[in-house]
C-alpha cells in the first residue's frame, strides 16, 4: 500500500495539525505518495515541493520478512492540506485495481549518495498514451532510479516499442560539408564560335601579316596570337566578329602598301582630281606669297583679332575673347586667369527646343568657362606673315613622280601666339619620313597638351629649329609634291611654308551645313574607316593623325573607281583601303 504523506505549514502541537493527523489515520493508513510523474499520470495534484523532492525517490522491492517502509515526516502545506482528502480517495480506488507486477513493491526516499542507476521500464499505461506523450515528452519520461515490477513478455515487447517511439527524436537534415561546398566554376574557354569561322580569321590575318613580318612562320604564330586573343575576349559569337574584324583592320593599317595593286604614278594621276583649286585655297585662308614684300604672305580671308588701332599692346585672347595687355616682350602685364571651354559650339537639343552648347561641358554661351588656365594668350600665326618659303619646281625622271605625302603639325601657345613644336610626315606608304619636335622661337607659356600631346620634356630635349624644318621639307618637296593634310592651312602657316598642291580632308568631306562648317577628323575616321583616333589623354598624336588623313584620301579614291567607269584598268579590289 502507499501512504500520502505532504508537508505542512504548522508547527508540531498546532490544533489544525492535530486535526488533519487524526483524519487521515483511519482512512488510509501507511498511503504512501507516489512520485510526481506517476501523479500526474494518475490524475494528482502534487504540490511543489514534490518536483524537488521526488528526484530521491525510488522503487525498491520489499523483502518478506520487513514490514513496509516508514515515510519521513514531511511538514504539511496549508494547500495541500485542503485537498489531502480527495487524494486519499483517490489513492484507495488505485489500491482496488489489479496489480501488474506479482511482487509487491513500495516507495521509500533513500539518501541521495546511495542512489543506483536503473534500467528504465515504462508503465504499460505510458504505453497507450504514446501519442499524447510525443507531443509532451518531458511529462513521459520517468525519474531517474525508477522501477516497475516485471512484465509479461508480450507486454514487455509492447512497452520497448513504445519506449523506442518515446525516445525516438525528429532531427532536421543537416547536409554533410562535401554536399553544402560550393561548386567550382571552371573558366570559360571562350564564346562558341564554329570552328571554321575562327580558321577563316586566323588565314586572313596570316595574309595581313605576310606583308610586314620577316617570315613566314613570325607571321604564323602573331596571326594564330591575335586569333586567340580574339576569341578568348568574347563571350559569343557576334562580339567574336567584332573583335576580329577590327583586328583585320588593325593588321591592314600596318601595312607598308596602302594602295596594293596600284603603281604610285597611278596614285598620283587619281589624286590630281581632288587638288584644291586656286578659289578653294583662298576661301580657305590658304597663305599666297605677297607680291611686293619678299619672305612675307597675303591671306585672302578676313584677319584674325590684332591689337586695337592705336594701341600695340593690347590683345584678345584666342580662348575666352578678353582683351588683355601685353609688354613689349609679348607677356602679360597683369596676372589674370583665364576661363574657357575648350570644346566646340554644337547645335543639340534642349529644354524647349535646339540651341547652342559647348561639346566640353554642354554649357550654353555665355556661361563661365569649365577649364582655367594660368593667363590669357593669342593666336598669332595670322598676325605675323613673316619669314615664309615657298616650294620650288624640280626636274624629275621618266620613272619619278613628284611624290605624295601627308603632313600634320602640333603647335604650343607662346608669348607671340601659337608656334611650331611638332612635325610629322608620312609617304603613301603610311610609313612616317619625317618626326621630330621643333623648340619655338618664343617662350612657351601653354604647351596645349589637351590638343598638342606635346610636353615640356619633349621640348627640353630638342634642339631643332623652324629654318631647319623648312630646309629639310624644302629638300623633300618640290612644287608639283601632293600634300594631305586635315584643315591643311594651319598646318602651312605654322610651318610658314607656301605650297599650293594640296587635298584637304576638311574640304574632300564637307560639312552637311555648308562652309564655313568643317567636319572634325576624328567624326570622319569613324565615320568612313570605322577607327576611333584622338582618344587618349596625353593628348593628340601627329603621325596618327597623318596616317588618318591619308587612309581617308585612299578610300575616297576607291570610292570614285567604282563611279567612274573610265578608270577601269585598277579595279576597286586593287583600290582597297586598309
Amino acid at each position: 500500500m502507499l501512504r500520502a504523506t505532504a508537508p505542512c505549514w504548522f508547527p508540531p502541537g498546532h490544533p489544525e495539525c492535530q486535526k488533519v493527523a487524526e483524519e487521515s489515520a483511519p482512512s488510509a493508513p501507511g498511503l504512501l505518495l507516489p512520485s510526481h510523474q506517476l501523479a500526474h499520470n494518475f490524475g494528482l495534484w502534487v504540490p511543489q515541493m514534490y518536483h524537488q523532492a521526488s528526484a530521491f525517490a525510488v522503487f525498491q522491492a520489499e523483502s518478506q520478512g520487513r514490514g513496509p517502509a516508514v515515510s519521513p515526516a514531511w511538514p504539511q502545506m496549508s494547500k495541500e492540506a485542503c485537498y489531502l482528502a480527495k487524494q486519499r480517495g483517490s489513492a484507495c480506488c488505485l489500491l482496488a485495481a489489479p496489480r501488474l507486477t506479482e511482487r509487491p513493491s513500495s516507495v521509500c526516499v533513500s539518501d541521495p549518495s546511495d542512489r543506483k542507476r536503473m534500467a528504465h521500464f515504462p508503465s504499460p499505461c505510458l504505453a497507450t498514451d504514446a501519442k499524447r506523450t510525443l507531443t509532451a515528452p518531458s511529462h513521459s519520461q520517468h525519474p531517474k532510479g525508477s522501477e516497475v515490477g516485471r512484465k509479461s513478455p508480450k507486454t514487455h515487447k509492447g512497452t520497448g516499442m513504445a519506449s523506442k517511439t518515446i525516445t525516438r527524436k525528429q532531427m532536421v537534415h543537416r547536409p554533410s560539408l562535401q554536399s553544402s561546398k560550393k561548386p567550382i566554376i571552371l573558366q570559360q574557354s571562350g564564346c562558341q564560335v564554329p570552328t571554321v569561322i575562327r580558321r577563316g580569321f586566323r588565314q586572313l590575318f596570316t595574309k595581313e601579316c605576310l606583308k610586314f613580318c620577316a617570315s613566314k612562320q613570325e607571321a604564323e604564330e602573331k596571326a594564330l596570337n591575335e586569333e586567340k586573343v580574339a576569341y578568348y575576349s568574347s563571350r559569343s559569337l557576334d562580339i567574336y566578329l567584332n573583335v576580329a574584324l577590327d583586328t583585320l583592320k588593325r593588321l591592314r593599317g600596318l601595312t607598308p602598301s596602302s594602295m596594293p595593286g596600284l603603281s604610285r604614278t597611278a596614285l598620283y594621276s587619281r589624286l590630281e582630281e581632288f587638288l584644291l583649286t586656286r578659289d578653294q585655297l583662298k576661301e580657305n585662308g590658304y597663305p599666297f606669297p605677297h607680291p611686293v614684300r619678299p619672305g612675307g604672305a597675303v591671306l585672302f580671308t578676313g584677319q584674325g583679332k590684332g591689337p586695337r588701332d592705336g594701341d600695340s599692346s593690347c590683345r584678345v585672347c584666342c580662348r575666352c575673347g578678353t582683351e588683355y595687355l601685353v609688354s613689349s616682350s609679348g607677356r602679360c602685364v597683369r596676372d589674370q586667369v583665364c576661363s574657357y571651354h575648350w570644346g566646340r559650339l554644337r547645335w543639340s537639343q534642349v529644354a524647349g527646343g535646339w540651341g547652342p552648347q559647348y561639346t566640353c561641358c554642354a554649357a550654353a554661351p555665355g556661361s563661365v568657362g569649365c577649364q582655367v588656365a594660368k593667363q590669357h594668350v593669342r593666336d598669332g600665326r595670322k598676325e605675323s606673315l613673316d619669314g615664309f618659303v615657298k616650294t620650288f619646281q624640280k626636274e624629275l625622271s621618266r620613272d619619278a613622280y613628284p611624290g605624295i605625302y601627308a603632313l600634320d603639325c602640333e603647335m604650343c601657345y607662346t608669348t607671340h601666339g601659337l608656334e611650331l613644336t611638332r612635325v610629322t610626315v608620312a609617304d603613301a606608304d603610311t610609313r612616317v619620313v619625317y618626326d621630330t619636335f621643333v623648340k619655338p622661337k618664343h617662350e612657351i607659356v601653354d604647351y596645349n597638351t589637351r590638343f598638342s600631346g606635346v610636353t615640356e620634356a619633349d621640348v627640353a630635349k630638342t634642339s631643332i629649329t623652324l629654318p631647319q624644318v623648312q630646309a629639310f621639307l624644302l629638300s623633300l618637296f618640290s612644287a608639283q609634291t601632293i600634300l594631305i593634310g586635315h584643315s591643311l592651312e594651319s598646318d602651312l602657316l605654322a610651318l610658314k611654308l607656301i605650297h599650293s598642291t594640296v587635298v584637304d580632308t576638311a574640304v574632300l568631306f564637307p560639312h552637311h551645313l555648308g562652309f564655313p562648317y568643317k567636319r572634325s577628323l576624328r567624326n570622319l575616321t569613324a565615320d568612313y574607316l570605322g577607327r576611333v583616333i584622338q582618344d587618349s589623354q596625353d593628348g593628340h598624336s601627329s603621325s596618327e593623325d597623318a596616317n588618318a588623313c591619308l587612309q581617308l584620301v585612299m578610300w575616297k579614291v576607291r570610292e570614285h573607281a567604282q563611279t567612274q567607269p573610265c578608270h577601269a584598268a585598277a579595279s576597286p579590289a586593287a583600290l582597297a583601303c586598309p
